[in-house]
């Protein structure tokens, strides 16, 4: 229908003839169908056309028909249109709904091919406000062909007989070409986001430092000596490497060090750059020093006597090794220092210079190497809080602080962000597969780079109970935790990836065991920058859903 739209008053009268149409409509039983106001547009060797179809009425026994609505009075001089007030049509109304028609044919032509020529389609004229008393015009076939106000009142009686004089032994309409129509006149759209998408957006927000991140900094740079303290994601490792960088800059001599050998080489690589900062574990210092010293250092094989030794003895292996050398440093620097114990401090001490500054990060709730009620400090300070979680959306980070019933982080950077997931099964060979087919779908179905997940358990690959590991043999995998290899998924144990972090993080063989180690839950958790799984068996059950 040709409306000048610029005109409110015309406008308004031809809503009100489309309305009185739509009504009558309205009242046809199933299967009938109808769709108003389609627009189209369609790219021609001449070039774009563009169009607006009034109605559009479909039963898929009959078949279809293109309306063109004309409102108010019209005229038909020497086979030209007019409107009541005698200002002429650009086109016929029966020349717009075939045009119309074409186009909507055409459009069909492109889902369903030449098949669609076969079928009902055809287009007629509707006016709502008047009766057709005179002739039908040439170009119309038939009085059926011309509805009007009369048809208002039993429009299927209408319809029925301009479909069956149109096409009286139409084939019917197969469910695809119904639901091909139903697609291009009314489709239901609901597009996801790809979650590498998701991924990429919350990663940006997550890279912005906080006023508390620089506050905790300005206050680093001002004392020689300060506890920080803070939950997992909140920047102590970030931190660290700052203060790390600007001492080394100062000229300082720097020593940076933690329990986890995968974070001290994580850390080692991000401060490349700076060969003023040594970074290294603390029992992989131990050996360095003992060798240099001409010290003997043994692991005995006795599980219990390689954990004394490792606990007390490399300490002390350490002490004596400083005795023999002259290594000293002006700056110490302690990430993860939760997983210090007590004795550690001593032998660490004797490596600093006179007035040398120290500086330990930690988090009580990560103490899965010492017990967190007895571990203590090497100085006494009032810590520095961080209270801000930087790494986590705050779904993840409540639900990784709900899974060890700690409190959960009085603040996140990104307050959205994906929902973690967990799956059930019922056994380790069906884990396996849950795990398969997750991965195929991060990596073929949402284009999550394989360098960009980590697969961590509480059980390292090789233990029995480690069955699931089946599920990753259709991916290369790395055991490199610190670094991201391309086209490899990092695999290791929760424990080995303390400190450090990854977009996409599943924990896989959890069973009922690790009720008893939900501190290594939440570390596996708090993992998670973007995207968080959990692959259980069904009996443990103290998961948050």
């Amino acid at each position: 229908m040709i409306i000048d739209k610029t005109n409110p008053h015309i406008h308004a009268i031809g809503q009100r003839a489309e309305s009185r149409v739509l009504s009558a409509l309205s009242t046809l039983p199933a299967p009938w169908q109808f769709f108003s106001t389609v627009e189209w547009r369609l790219l021609q060797r001449h070039g774009e056309s563009i169009g607006e179809v009034d109605v559009v009425v479909f039963h898929p026994a009959h078949g279809l028909v293109v309306f063109e609505i004309k409102a108010g009075e019209v005229e038909v001089r020497n086979g030209s249109w007019f409107y009541g007030s005698g200002l002429p049509m650009k086109q016929s109304p029966m020349a717009q709904a075939r045009r119309n028609r074409y186009a909507l044919q055409e459009k069909l032509r492109h889902r369903l091919g030449a098949g669609v020529d076969t079928l009902m389609v055809t287009h007629a004229v509707w006016f709502p406000e008047i009766t057709w008393k005179a002739a039908a015009p040439m170009e119309i076939p038939s009085r059926h062909f011309l509805l009007d106000r009369n048809a208002l009142k039993d429009p299927e009686s209408a319809l029925l007989a301009l479909l069956r004089e149109a096409a009286p032994n139409g084939p019917a309409w197969s469910r695809s070409q119904q639901q091909a129509l139903k697609e291009l006149l009314a489709p239901d759209c609901h597009l996801l986001v790809p979650l590498s998408v998701q991924v990429d957006a919350t990663l940006d927000k997550l890279h912005q430092a906080t006023e508390q991140q620089m506050s905790v900094l300005r206050m680093l740079r001002s004392q020689s000596r300060l506890l920080v303290e803070g939950g997992a994601g909140t920047g102590k490792t970030l931190l660290a490497c700052t203060l790390a960088r600007e001492h080394a800059a100062q000229g300082k001599s720097v020593l940076l060090t933690c329990f986890n050998k995968q974070l001290a080489n994580h850390l080692a690589a991000c401060l490349a750059d700076c060969p003023e900062v040594q970074v290294t574990n603390f029992h992989e210092l131990v050996h360095q020093m003992a060798t240099q010293a001409g010290l003997p250092y043994e692991i005995i094989d006795n599980p219990e006597q390689r954990a004394r030794f490792f606990r007390e003895g490399a300490p002390e292996l350490l002490l004596n090794a400083s005795e023999l050398l002259d290594v000293r440093f002006d700056t110490l620097i302690v990430d993860e220092a939760m997983d210090f114990a007590s004795t550690w401090w001593i032998a660490l001490s004797a490596l600093g210079r006179d007035n040398f500054s120290w500086y330990c990060f930690y988090d009580r709730q990560q103490a899965i190497y010492q017990h967190g009620s007895t571990w203590e400090t090497p100085f006494t300070a009032a810590p520095m809080q961080l209270e801000t979680n930087l790494r986590n959306p705050q779904p993840i980070g409540e639900f990784a602080a709900n899974i060890a019933h700690y409190p959960p982080p009085a603040a996140f950077r990104v307050q959205s962000g994906s929902k973690p997931i967990t799956l059930r099964a019922p056994d380790f060979a069906t884990m396996a597969e849950q795990l398969r087919t997750l991965l195929n779908e991060l990596t073929l179905k949402d284009n999550i780079a394989l360098e960009q997940i980590v697969v961590l358990s509480p059980y390292r690959m090789e233990n029995v109970k480690s069955a699931w590991r089946t599920g990753l043999s259709q991916v290369k995998t790395s055991s490199d935790m610190a670094t991201p290899s391309t086209g490899k998924i990092r695999v290791g144990t929760i424990q080995g990836f303390k400190g450090l972090e990854a977009d996409v993080v599943i924990l896989v063989g959890i069973d009922a065991n690790a009720a008893k180690h939900l501190d290594w839950l939440y570390i596996g958790a708090s993992r998670a920058r973007a995207v968080l799984y959990l692959l259980a068996l069904e009996e443990f059950s103290n998961l948050p859903e």
